[in-house]
């Protein structure tokens, strides 16, 4: 755990509001893509990472030094990011407008050199391909998924943030590679 994540949370625990600011402009945008990975809407992911900012700041006396302040931010998305999926089941709408595609995975499929329409409409649909795969996998794989592949969680941090065992961890992780590369096969080339 570093140290001045530490001591931000202990002025934050002591009511130290411009500690609060700092640890989101640490941590904001590492949230803001995990939530964005997720929900695949801009303004969602927004919201998320604000709410997780406000119960940071509202548990504040609670706040045990236990853990990475990392994992406990993630913890506290995850919960989160669980209530939001309930509450959604309840609420679909079908005007719900999908955000911009874009996956951090997808960076890697862009070819060198100036761009050749042939070349952005094949990107273009496997970065398409890739975001139904994803959304098509279970919650708790494409959870699984997102924390290693975009934030480069190891499986212990990742089971510390959704509070369940390293063996689940590894467990959805496998299926959701499988899942991934069963349904994304085609796009490989030989």
């Amino acid at each position: 755990m570093s140290d001045t994540d530490q001591l931000i949370m202990e002025r934050i625990r002591d009511g130290d509001q411009q500690a609060v600011a700092e640890l989101v402009q640490r941590f904001q945008h590492e949230l803001l893509g995990f939530f964005y990975h997720l929900s695949w809407d801009q303004l969602v992911a927004e919201e998320m990472v604000q709410d997780v900012f406000v119960n940071v700041y509202r548990s504040r006396a609670r706040y045990q030094p236990t853990a990475k302040v990392r994992t406990f931010l993630y913890r506290i998305a995850h919960n989160l990011w669980i209530d939001h999926v309930r509450r959604k089941k309840h609420h679909l709408s079908i005007d719900a407008e999908m955000g911009e595609r874009s996956l951090k995975l997808s960076d890697v499929l862009k070819a060198p050199g100036s761009p050749d329409p042939e070349d952005e409409t094949r990107d273009q649909l496997i970065r398409s391909r890739l975001q139904d795969a994803l959304d098509a996998l279970p919650e708790g794989q494409r959870e699984v998924f997102v924390l290693a592949n975009n934030h480069g969680m190891k499986y212990q941090e990742i089971s510390a943030v959704l509070g369940i065992p390293e063996g689940t961890v590894k467990s959805r992780m496998h299926n959701a590679v499988r899942t991934l590369r069963d349904d994304l096969q085609d796009l490989v080339e030989p």
